[in-house]
């Protein structure tokens, strides 16, 4: 019997329902009948690494990150990140207050940042299409980043120098965390303003991205071996599954991720998370693939507000996104 193929998998969070297709597809033994032995790897403590750093560093052979990952590796020319997998055909993400209503309010309100490419750019123009003036707007950027959100509840109506009034969140989870607490005061609302509502043709987030250069920069003087073009087809095969699977059995799911998650969930509440986010993963047959258009709509606007040079990244398939390992 061969060996099977090892597949380091690195996750941009702590396991959640982004993550129950490929959790499914592990437990159900649909990587290892194809010959595979897939490893989904946690973050570090304080997310001090993200997914597509580790995959330069060779710690890991895929990454699970958002689509500007893949243009900012392709800007800087560092790696070339390629999305090989989209888990969400509509964005499961907003920016969430307590406080304020909607995005122009956020002008001179301060903004809990991850510190992420594009991120303030993109909520500064948020706040400007919702005709609010971005220019006073704080920026609190926190090594912490699993405390943002608690920040963002626990602010009080009143004003604060060192408060956070919005940060960004993943609404089936944090959002249907928030409005599941008991301990929530039936006035307090928490408003959610998705990028795409408010003049932001959002690309894929988050999707899963390999290193395609030909080489795989490490930190060590061995480079990984790249995955052969088979083995990711066989990956992209498994993986699927497990999200039909998550699709139609959100229950396992649910059953599955409830071993895995840190801190701990309960099942009822990942159940109605499975349901919110079958929302988004896709139709039948639509299931992590990619369209041209999109990406082409999203490099274009971050071209227009000169956040990347024009001419720079491609959105042409088979550049910073493929869908050649799917069939």
């Amino acid at each position: 019997m061969s060996t099977p193929t090892k597949i380091r998998v690195s996750l941009d969070w702590t396991p959640n329902t982004n993550h129950s297709g490929l959790f499914l597809a592990q437990s159900l033994g649909l990587y290892s009948s194809g010959g595979l032995d897939v490893e989904l790897l946690s973050p570090g403590p304080d997310y001090s690494i993200t997914p597509a750093k580790r995959v330069q560093n060779g710690d890991a052979d895929l990454a699970i990150c958002p689509s500007e990952s893949c243009i900012a590796y392709a800007e800087s020319g560092g790696m070339r990140l390629q999305a090989i997998y989209a888990i969400l055909q509509r964005d499961a993400s907003a920016i969430a207050s307590v406080t304020l209503a909607r995005p122009k309010d956020l002008s001179n309100g301060t903004y809990g940042s991850y510190s992420a490419r594009y991120e303030d750019a993109i909520v500064k123009s948020m706040i400007s299409h919702d005709g609010g003036d971005p220019s006073a707007l704080r920026i609190h950027s926190s090594s912490g980043k699993l405390d943002l959100f608690d920040a963002v509840q626990d602010r009080s109506s009143s004003a604060s120098e060192t408060g956070i009034d919005a940060t960004w969140i993943f609404t089936p989870w944090e959002g249907l965390e928030a409005h599941l607490n008991p301990a929530a005061s039936q006035d307090v609302k928490l408003h959610e303003w998705s990028p795409t509502a408010y003049g932001v043709p959002y690309g894929y987030s988050p999707v899963i991205a390999r290193n395609a250069s030909s080489t795989t920069t490490t930190s060590s003087s061995a480079s990984s071996p790249s995955l052969s073009d088979e083995t990711l087809k066989q990956f992209i095969r498994a993986t699927r599954k497990g999200y039909e699977h998550a699709l139609s059995h959100p229950s396992e799911a649910a059953e599955i991720l409830e071993r895995k998650c840190q801190p701990p969930r309960s099942r009822d509440f990942l159940v109605e998370s499975q349901k919110l986010i079958n929302q988004s993963y896709g139709g039948e047959g639509e299931l992590g693939q990619m369209h041209a258009e999109r990406w082409k709509a999203w490099v274009e606007w971050l071209e227009d507000k000169g956040l990347l040079e024009k001419g720079k990244v491609g959105s042409e398939e088979n550049g910073v996104w493929t869908n050649e390992f799917f069939g």
